[in-house]
């Protein structure tokens, strides 16, 4: 092994080492996940470092102020600087906050250049958490609130009603028979209203990990109230359908079991990949035709967006509304700028912005507008500039 290389390994091998001295959990798996990275993307400088070792290493959020002060010991203070010089022509990303600072609110990750979006692919298991008495209180709204919302379409099967298209002639026959054959009542049939289906897919990847739990408990309320008719699905790198696992009555255990399903959870972000290989299965297709489609994801695709804008499209084209909620959207100067949002935004009935609980209710409640709008509105209601930069 040559000199440099050898010593740039053991810097990182230090690193780990220092990273569990301090008290930040990190897998085997998951160290093994970084130097893969490592090796098969080298980083360009130590800004796209930190993240590959945040997203891939990070396990809980109460670790991050111990794991920024490991990094800036090992990588900043030693004063190394680039590690792969940067390609001509491409901008640099803005440097992480500094040690013990929180997480960046989403309206600062704008306007979206997808700085936070990373192709890295994460293989363990995330603990959602618990939700405190407040949490508890919106998924009771809700839960609530949910089927109140949910369009409705007749159903196939026809039932005797006092007004309706057809004559219920064995209904009409059998109370003529009961007077001496004289018919004195008219009974119809018609197809009552019954809720359409929910298609929920939910963003786990690293750019939406301190939002995850609450998208997760969002689609635990949908669950709930329409269990019968609610359908969930995750996608980070890989498509998971969570519906059974998210069935659980109980909050807690669900996203327990959840946790033990997801294992892409914090990783990389492959919205395309993703989308297409829930099309490509007939009878997860099945679940989406009619269906009110919601997505739960910031739309930040590394490389070709190409996949994801012709599987978004093919999705509004199945369902009979599909509705995409951001946390970026929550932002006032948010604008979706980028490749990929621009270019899907013709597909999409609503854009939204979702990145807790509480605005996820007011989200629920806005969607009996959106669905008695126009369709693939969205490109109406939102002003696109021309996109910039190369990232999607």
């Amino acid at each position: 092994m040559p000199e440099p290389v050898a010593l740039a390994a053991g810097h990182v091998w230090g690193f780990l080492s220092a990273l569990r001295a301090a008290g930040v959990t990190t897998a085997l798996p998951k160290q093994a996940d970084l130097l893969r990275v490592i090796g098969a993307s080298p980083p360009r400088d130590l800004t796209a470092l930190y993240w590959y070792a945040r997203i891939t290493l990070l396990h809980d959020v109460d670790e991050l102020a111990a794991f920024d002060r490991v990094f800036d010991a090992w990588f900043r203070q030693g004063g190394l600087q680039d590690i792969v010089p940067p390609p001509a022509g491409e901008s640099d990303v803005p440097s992480p906050q500094g040690p013990g600072e929180d997480d960046p609110a989403p309206q600062e990750v704008l306007p979206g250049d997808g700085t936070e979006a990373s192709s890295l692919s994460t293989y363990g298991r995330r603990d959602f958490g618990p939700a405190d008495e407040r949490r508890r209180s919106v998924m009771r709204a809700l839960e609530a609130a949910w089927p109140a919302v949910l369009p409705r379409a007749p159903s196939r099967r026809r039932r005797s009603a006092r007004s309706g298209d057809r004559l219920d002639m064995r209904h009409i026959w059998r109370r003529a028979r009961r007077h001496d054959g004289e018919i004195i009542e008219l009974r119809r049939r018609a197809r009552p209203p019954r809720p359409r289906r929910l298609l929920i897919l939910v963003d786990v990847s690293g750019s939406l990990r301190q939002h995850t739990p609450d998208l997760l408990r969002l689609a635990h309320t949908a669950l709930r109230a329409a269990p019968a008719r609610t359908e969930v699905f995750t996608f980070g790198t890989r498509l998971t359908r969570i519906t059974s696992a998210l069935s659980h009555p109980n909050t807690g255990r669900a996203l327990r079991a959840v946790s033990g399903q997801v294992t892409d959870a914090d990783g990389g972000t492959a919205i395309g990949t993703a989308l297409h290989e829930f099309l490509s299965v007939p009878r997860f297709v099945a679940l989406a035709r009619g269906a009110l489609v919601i997505v739960l994801s910031d739309g930040l695709e590394r490389g070709d967006h190409t996949p994801m804008v012709r599987a978004t499209a093919r999705l509004s084209r199945l369902g009979h509304r599909l509705v995409w909620w951001s946390p970026l959207a929550c932002s006032p100067t948010y604008s979706p700028a980028t490749r990929a949002m621009a270019a899907q935004l013709p597909s999409l009935d609503h854009l939204g912005g979702v990145r807790d609980l509480s605005t996820g209710l007011a989200e629920v409640r806005r969607l009996p507008a959106v669905l008695s709008g126009l369709r693939r509105a969205a490109a109406r209601r939102w002003s696109t500039p021309r996109p910039t930069g190369t990232r999607s």
